[in-house]
């Protein structure tokens, strides 16, 4: 057996198991921080995340069986295709994502890739881009609720979307000579040939009964994984602080950015924020060595990054696919860098309307809300938002499509 061969050989059976051990023998030795940070954990899943995230992916499931996503995938084919080299469905899993936040793209994209209705390339260069934060967790959690203005909320989502749809325009270049998608027999009436799209797509599906008992209960097994990934790393989290790992690797990595004169706080901070986004993020806002700049610009990495913990959703999400999730991984480190970047170069223009120093105060009412309230609160908010957004991404695709058949026959008329 090769060297390279036997050190990936001893490092897949045995760093696994080391890992697993520490991690067992941390909990006896720290039970109550333990149980501490699982508690919280779960109290985050139950309250916050499953109300959040649960319609978003029965929804999706749903509108995936019954073939809307195929219809409005049609539509928008001319407007995904030149821009990110991948079909119209991928507008869905996008607007998803952009809305809800992580893991609802990579939900998507792998009912999309299991049901063979894009290529592996195209998923690839989709789960690239089709991963992200949602606006409410960047305007309401970090730009009101750390950064204490709603401004820097703004322009953080501003700036984390740009560098998602950067990512996206940079992997339309991935594999550009693949096949694509086979293409669908194409009509003179695009919304006509969506229509043909939908009946098929409707009959090669199971009846809508059964349709809906799936998508309950995929919806619920995921979220299970979900809830079981956020108690596993806010356990996680607070082991690596309590036995001092988090600080070595800081002073590691401080000796290396030395050049971008960073403190050792805010380095520890980004530390944190590699494995876990809301923690890190809120010790990058507190960090009181560092100016909002470069507070805005580490949270903007952290944002897009999204953290070992969010990676680790994806991954067992798209790990039932042939998605490469290295490549995924390599994609969500270029989103974070571009992000980054971007806060940087638009603040100059940014700085002058937007009055950063304001501050406003979060809504305390929220806080004092008993657990039953919160869950019902943001479930029927996120219903509301999932109903709203796929009837706006149904009238701008059919809108497209009209705007695109009159200027045919413009054409044609000349």
């Amino acid at each position: 057996m090769p060297v390279k061969s036997k050190i990936k050989y001893y490092l897949n059976t045995y760093l696994a198991v080391f890992v697993v051990f520490f991690f067992v023998l941390t909990i006896v030795l720290y039970p109550e921080q333990s149980v501490k940070s699982a508690y919280e954990g779960l109290i985050t899943w139950v309250t916050i995340v499953l109300p959040a995230l649960l319609p978003f992916f029965v929804g999706a499931e749903l509108l995936i069986g019954l073939g809307v996503v195929k219809f409005i995938g049609v539509l928008l084919e001319p407007l995904m295709r030149p821009l990110f080299n991948v079909p119209g469905e991928g507008s869905f899993a996008f607007t998803m994502s952009v809305t809800s936040g992580y893991p609802v793209g990579a939900k998507i994209i792998s009912k999309l890739r299991l049901d063979n209705q894009i290529t592996l390339v195209e998923a690839q260069r989709l789960v690239a881009f089709c991963s992200t934060s949602g606006p409410l967790f960047l305007m309401g959690a970090v730009g009101v609720g750390m950064f204490k203005s709603k401004e820097i909320g703004y322009y953080l989502a501003i700036t984390h979307y740009i560098a998602a749809i950067s990512v996206g325009l940079v992997f339309a270049f991935y594999k550009r000579s693949a096949t694509s998608t086979v293409p669908v027999p194409r009509e003179k009436n695009r919304i006509r040939q969506a229509f043909r799209q939908l009946a098929i797509s409707r009959k090669q599906n199971p009846p809508f009964g059964l349709l809906m008992g799936n998508a309950v209960r995929e919806s619920f097994n995921t979220m299970l994984m979900v809830g079981g990934f956020i108690i596993m790393f806010s356990v996680i989290i607070n082991i690596l602080n309590e036995v001092g790992i988090v600080e070595v690797f800081s002073y590691f990595f401080y000796i290396l950015l030395k050049p971008l004169n960073m403190s050792l706080s805010m380095i520890q901070s980004l530390m944190v924020g590699f494995f876990e986004i809301t923690i890190g993020s809120k010790m990058v806002v507190e960090n009181i060595h560092s100016t909002v700049l470069t507070k805005m610009a580490v949270t903007a990495f952290i944002m897009a990054w999204s953290g070992f913990s969010i990676h680790a959703q994806c991954i067992s999400i798209i790990g039932a696919t042939d998605i490469n999730t290295t490549l995924y991984m390599g994609a969500k480190l270029l989103h974070g860098i571009f992000a980054a970047a971007i806060v940087y170069l638009l603040y100059p223009f940014a700085s002058n309307f937007l009055p950063f120093s304001r501050p406003v105060f979060h809504q305390q009412y929220l806080l004092n809300l008993t657990y039953p309230q919160q869950f019902y609160n943001t479930l029927k908010f996120s219903l509301e938002i999932f109903v709203v957004i796929v009837i706006v991404l149904l009238v701008t695709s059919i809108f497209l499509s009209l705007l695109l058949s009159l200027s045919q026959w413009f054409k044609r008329k000349r």
